[in-house]
């Protein structure tokens, strides 16, 4: 009938489309007015260079904030109180100027994995966990490449270096791992280097204050606590040995999605 097309149509259909005031009059030419004054881009840009702010702490700054804050600002941005704005026009000014996004202080983590069993071992230490009033450490050692637990070691008491060794021994004389990773904790010193290097082994150490590093170990001791430890309190008879049999059961049995098997499968294949 018009000659349009069907989205035409139902574009006029629905800007009509007001109840009580149904009207096809062209909508007003002038635009609206932005709340985005220069002053208030400002005020943005100084809250988030200054006080290191995101868009929801840079949002209620415009309505307000404490006297002693308005006194760092610079005297022309002092009188901004009650600006509503939301949080996506806040983020699009960041965005603007760039300034959205927090960027980190170090290079970026890369991933790493090593190329076959053996290669490297990641060792690491949970605890204390307290259960019925006494604490309880876990020696957790695990295959870099396979995420394979090589040692979950019990104890009612930190472990020292020699303990930590010994832990490890057995393993040790039968796999001849190339590397083991681990902290700067003071388990891991002098005597540390001395032991390893006794046993051929080359001692290697994450950075410091930096847990990316060993990150699979990390993710190992997480799953041990969310589906073992966690659960001592519910179940204190787990201390007497079934720490053992979880081992066994999460080498042979548990689905590891970061591996896409499980860890058995891999270690023994390769």
């Amino acid at each position: 009938m018009f000659g349009t097309s069907r989205q035409t149509v139902t574009y006029w259909c629905k800007r009509a489309y007001h109840k009580g005031r149904e009207s096809f009059k062209d909508k007003p030419r002038r635009p609206k007015q932005t709340k985005l004054t220069p002053n208030i881009v400002e005020f943005i840009l100084f809250l988030r260079a200054v006080f290191d702010w995101g868009t929801a702490r840079i949002q209620q700054g415009l309505i307000s904030l404490p006297e002693f804050m308005y006194l760092e600002l610079p005297y022309e941005l002092r009188n901004i109180k009650n600006v509503h704005l939301s949080r996506t026009a806040i983020n699009n000014v960041l965005k603007r100027y760039n300034r959205n996004g927090y960027r980190s202080d170090r290079e970026t983590w890369k991933f790493f994995r090593a190329k076959k069993p053996n290669e490297l071992w990641q060792l690491d230490i949970k605890g204390p966990v307290t259960v019925n009033g006494k604490r309880y450490w876990f020696v957790v050692c695990i295959d870099d490449y396979s995420r394979y637990i090589i040692a979950l070691k019990q104890l009612d008491h930190c472990p020292t270096t020699n303990e930590i060794m010994l832990t490890l021994f057995p393993s040790i004389k039968k796999y001849m791992p190339k590397n083991i990773l681990t902290d700067h904790g003071s388990q891991f010193s002098e005597e540390w280097k001395y032991l390893c290097k006794h046993n051929g082994i080359e001692p290697l150490f994450a950075h410091v204050r930096y847990p990316q590093d060993k990150g699979k170990v990390e993710r190992t001791i997480r799953n041990i606590a969310e589906e073992f430890t966690n659960l001592l309190q519910k179940f204190p008879h787990w201390l007497n040995g079934q720490i053992e049999d979880f081992m066994e059961w999460y080498n042979n049995c548990r689905f590891h999605r970061g591996i896409n098997t499980t860890p058995k499968q891999l270690y023994l294949s390769s």
